[in-house]
């Protein structure tokens, strides 16, 4: 008992880690990515779950959780940006991070990240290592590493990977207070919410992994036209921003967009829109 006892006072000590979770008809993997969550080397946490109207067995598997730091929230469905701000309103973190319905979190990874923003108060994020697998979780794809330390803001108007894998930063909560993801995007949300809170502030990343990142097949390629949407989107935040993006920054990430949507197209057997998406 006393050891117990201990334990939860030290718990209540450490800051709290807010971690969101849209989930949409993710019934063959959520209750992994929950139980890589319940596993975590570091037990002060609250997981949020927004349940974004799934018709399969999504809210049956979820109902199967009872530990208290879980709180499952349903809503119609709104789309991957609008479940994470709702949860992000439900949010009572110090620190916040995100995880999708089909990935995984290694046992460290909450952990390893508050490490980094612990030991230097001057960064507002972290990231680490991200390994690609199978949809089993049993192959190692790719893997990939961070190589910033510093203001990310110019690397993420230039689409460098060198601090952008997806959405792998843990935050500070008190940089994203007055921020949220742009509901009307379905690709590249997660560039814009980062766009709108790195500006003035710092990055920093750990060498171990923060996440398993699950190739499923539903790759955002395979939707092409709303990927060129969403990048039309950021080119016309960063036109609206001259106070953030300079006139020639905003023509290089014009033609950086012309340049990836069409070698997409070109990829997928779309010639025409390989030539057209150089007008656009």
């Amino acid at each position: 008992m006393e050891s117990r006892e201990a334990s939860s006072s030290t718990i209540r000590t450490q800051p709290l880690v807010s971690v969101v979770m849209p989930a949409y008809n993710a019934g063959p993997y959520v209750g992994e990515a929950v139980r890589s969550v319940v596993t975590q080397t570091y037990a002060n946490w609250e997981l949020i779950i927004v349940d974004d109207g799934s018709t399969d067995d999504t809210r049956h598997i979820l109902a199967g959780f009872s530990d208290p730091r879980i709180r499952v929230i349903h809503q119609e469905n709104r789309g991957c940006g609008n479940a994470r701000n709702r949860a992000m309103d439900e949010m009572n973190g110090e620190f916040l991070a995100f995880l999708d319905a089909d990935d995984v979190l290694p046992p460290r990874s909450i952990e390893a990240r508050l490490e980094v923003l612990l030991s230097d108060p001057s960064l507002s994020f972290a990231d680490g290592a991200v390994l690609s697998v199978d949809r089993g979780l049993r192959e190692v794809l790719r893997t990939y590493m961070p190589s910033f330390t510093g203001e990310p803001f110019d690397l993420l108007i230039r689409f460098s990977p060198r601090c952008f894998f997806g959405n792998t930063w843990m935050v500070r909560t008190n940089a994203a207070r007055h921020h949220r993801f742009d509901g009307s995007l379905s690709h590249a949300e997660d560039l814009m919410f980062y766009l709108t809170i790195a500006p003035g502030r710092r990055y920093g990343f750990t060498h171990e992994p923060v996440l398993l990142y699950r190739v499923t097949g539903h790759s955002t390629m395979s939707q092409l036209e709303g990927l060129e949407r969403s990048y039309h989107a950021l080119q016309q935040w960063m036109h609206d921003h001259p106070e953030l993006v300079d006139r020639r920054t905003a023509l290089m990430a014009r033609f950086r967009v012309r340049r990836m949507m069409s070698g997409s197209y070109w990829h997928a057997g779309r010639k025409w829109s390989a030539i057209t998406a150089w007008f656009r």
